[in-house]
């Protein structure tokens, strides 16, 4: 696990599936609780070919209501295999009146997405965990507060849902393996988020945030 202090109290992430890379292949850890049957953590490895394929990343951050806000990080290649996930269920983030009062509007973008996201994306130095051509997101308040040299962030959305206006240069239609949806991001990742759109046809790009949703209801039983 990895603590960081910030404005908002400490945040531990904590990893489920992380990498170690030895050259030009990276051995996954699936790291996983301990069991009546197994004391102590075990994890299962594989190989995963870093210089084939697409990376994709995936952030979801849920208020627990009482609790406080968790978040969960997936990073995956373009089948949805995971490539690392790491969660902050073990150190939900609670915030005060004060701090409500003082951030005003700009109290979920910097923490959702400075915080929380930046915490789960950046090791114990402040570097990056994994390198990412694109972040994708459902919360607008991330794509307002996450920013990352190198890492497109793009909120994305089903194309029925009344998501943004067509003519906007930053907001696209699309169509990929989850179906139509609706992209948005900001003006200065335009070069790189025209690369993406092409690559991401044959990938279903909603499914892993339904799957981090389930996977944070779960850990946060523990």
């Amino acid at each position: 696990d990895i603590k960081k202090k910030g404005l908002f109290g400490t945040i531990s992430c904590s990893p489920l599936v992380s990498r170690k890379e030895r050259g030009s292949h990276v051995s996954l850890r699936l790291h996983c609780h301990s069991s009546p049957i197994m004391e102590g953590r075990y994890k299962l490895e594989s190989l995963y070919n870093s210089k084939s394929g697409q990376k994709f990343g995936y952030i979801v951050v849920v208020n627990k209501g009482e609790k406080g806000y968790v978040g969960g990080f997936l990073c995956a290649d373009e089948n949805g295999v995971p490539i690392e996930f790491w969660h902050t269920t073990e150190s939900p983030i609670k915030t005060n009146r004060i701090q409500e009062l003082l951030y005003g509007a700009t109290l979920k973008p910097e923490l959702l997405g400075r915080h929380i996201t930046g915490s789960l994306l950046s090791d114990e130095h402040g570097k990056p965990r994994v390198r990412l051509p694109v972040l994708f997101t459902e919360e607008e308040a991330i794509l307002r507060g996450f920013d990352v040299a190198g890492t497109a962030v793009v909120l994305i959305q089903r194309a029925d849902s009344n998501f943004g206006p067509d003519d906007v240069p930053t907001c696209r239609r699309i169509v990929t393996a989850s179906g139509e949806v609706v992209i948005r991001w900001r003006q200065e990742a335009t070069a790189e988020v025209e690369q993406l759109i092409p690559r991401v046809e044959s990938v279903e790009v909603l499914e892993p945030f339904e799957r981090i949703r389930v996977l944070l209801d779960e850990l946060s039983k523990k």
